[in-house]
């Protein structure tokens, strides 16, 4: 696999540098943020690289990572602009699309991610789009990336603001409904470890059966719900709460506001 350097080192590009290493342990992985701190701790996590330059990172790698918060592009831009050209990029930069990458860097060597924060541990969904008539070394180097840290999703450029939403920010969500039910089983007189050891475990089980017999969540449902029974009132207190159209609509929230930042060139 083709030599990694990270523009950026925060938490994402951190996290897709752990996974990149578990998969690939011989992998060449470098960083190079303009917090030094960031660098040196993302490199001791990935056992990697810290560069103290743009010019150092860009020697050192192949393929070239963009980790950066989107208020920061203009200024990295500037920066990088004379040792961009014709040079391999992956965008990890949530809104902003592919167009921007190849006019500002002066390359057609572009591809866009959106990870999440699974990535570390190679369990991340990812979006993947990329620029027409890319060469295929270097679509197979991008989606070897991205299966090291996940599970990739291809798909046209005009989703990505829809995948932030389902995945990309989704996995905040799942945080919120763990922290509730601990918060829940808390409540019925557990304590809070406790009761969190058990939600985490009880949702690693609902996956399971359900990727096990191939059937959708809503069957199953109706199957575990018994007439007058203890699941059917936990359900109708979920639903009287709203928790079916309150999920929907974090997810368009978050689609919206990638949506949102994408107009913000």
């Amino acid at each position: 696999m083709k030599s990694i350097g990270f523009i950026g080192a925060g938490n994402m590009g951190s996290a897709i540098g752990q996974g990149l290493r578990t998969a690939h342990p011989d992998l060449s992985i470098s960083f190079y943020d303009l917090d030094g701190s960031k660098s040196e701790q993302s490199a001791k996590d990935c056992h990697g690289r810290v560069c103290g330059s743009y010019e150092e990172l860009f020697s050192a790698a192949q393929v070239l990572v963009i980790a950066v918060k989107p208020q920061h592009l203009n200024s990295l831009f500037s920066e990088i602009q004379q040792l961009s050209e014709g040079r391999e990029f992956i965008s990890i930069v949530a809104g902003k699309p592919i167009r921007l990458f190849t006019e500002q860097l002066q390359t057609n060597k572009v591809i866009r991610f959106m990870p999440n924060l699974a990535a570390k541990v190679g369990e991340s969904v990812v979006g993947i789009s990329a620029v027409d008539g890319l060469e295929a070394e270097f679509r197979e180097t991008a989606f070897e990336a991205a299966r090291a840290i996940g599970m990739p999703v291809e798909l046209p450029e005009e989703l990505m603001p829809a995948i932030t939403g389902l995945s990309g920010s989704g996995i905040a969500y799942v945080f919120a409904f763990l922290h509730a039910m601990a918060l829940g089983g808390t409540d019925a007189g557990f304590s809070y470890s406790q009761a969190l050891e058990i939600a985490y475990a009880t949702c690693r089980g609902a996956v399971k059966v359900l990727r096990s017999e191939g059937v959708g969540p809503a069957e199953y449902l109706t199957r575990v719900t018994s007439a007058g029974g203890t699941t059917i009132k936990g359900i109708k207190a979920l639903e009287e709460g709203g928790l079916t159209p309150t999920v929907m609509e974090a997810i368009q929230a978050a689609a919206q506001r990638a949506r949102e930042i994408e107009n913000e060139l």
